[in-house]
């Protein structure tokens, strides 16, 4: 029987039988559904291994069916202070509904990525949750095949360092505009935006005011 080990996290858990769980992880290598015996037992070795906002190492059974067999689990870390804020907490519980939805119907590993780091930076009491939020749906919004072009404007020239532009939320592409709203700080945040993590954006030199500036952009990719 072969074995899968990985690291995991946990989107939902259902109670199965009177010991069981099925438990839904999202993994480096997709979305896996495992069938954890026991692990409601007192003495359970899968319970620790098992708990949401925890980074685990598991071990999966392949069977028959798309359903694995959970082997074995530990907790890697615990996340412990998004639970001493109810906002945080709140979003956390979100964002792991919005993964288990979305890797439902479409596989890879950028879901994880995703989760992974907005558990490390909610966290941190220090970062912006408004950040992070935003962080968070943008990146999902990227990873569902929403065309994110901040190197080009309308015309198809390359966006300049020195000229100010609008944002059509419609065409999703910046517009030069010599009275324009945006200019390339703003560009260059939402660059980060994508690229880095909201623990270095939030340690941005005034990036709680880009952000307030440049929402109705993310909203545009973000359906809000």
């Amino acid at each position: 029987m072969k074995q899968i080990k990985t690291f995991a996290l946990v989107l939902n858990r259902t109670n199965y039988g009177e010991a069981d769980r099925i438990v839904n992880f999202i993994t480096p290598l997709g979305k896996k559904v495992a069938m954890a015996r026991g692990s409601r037992k007192q003495k359970s070795k899968l319970a620790s291994g098992i708990e949401p906002f925890a980074l685990n190492e598991v071990v999966f059974l392949e069977g028959k069916t798309d359903l694995y067999t959970l082997s074995s689990s530990r907790m890697v870390d615990f996340y412990r202070y998004i639970l001493q804020d109810f906002s945080r907490t709140e979003f956390a519980y979100r964002a792991i509904k919005k993964i288990n939805a979305y890797s439902e119907n479409i596989d890879g590993g950028n879901f994880y990525d995703i989760l992974l780091q907005t558990l490390i930076s909610l966290n941190n009491q220090k970062n912006s949750l408004e950040i992070v939020e935003y962080w968070f749906e943008l990146q999902l919004a990227f990873t569902i095949g929403e065309e994110v072009n901040l190197q080009y404007d309308n015309n198809s020239n390359k966006l300049d360092s020195s000229r100010n532009y609008n944002f059509d939320i419609y065409q999703k592409v910046f517009v030069e505009d010599i009275n324009g709203r945006y200019s390339s700080e703003d560009i260059k945040f939402l660059r980060l935006m994508l690229t880095s993590t909201p623990s270095l954006i939030s340690r941005v030199v005034g990036s709680a005011e880009i952000l307030a500036k440049v929402k109705p952009i993310i909203e545009s990719f973000i359906g809000r």
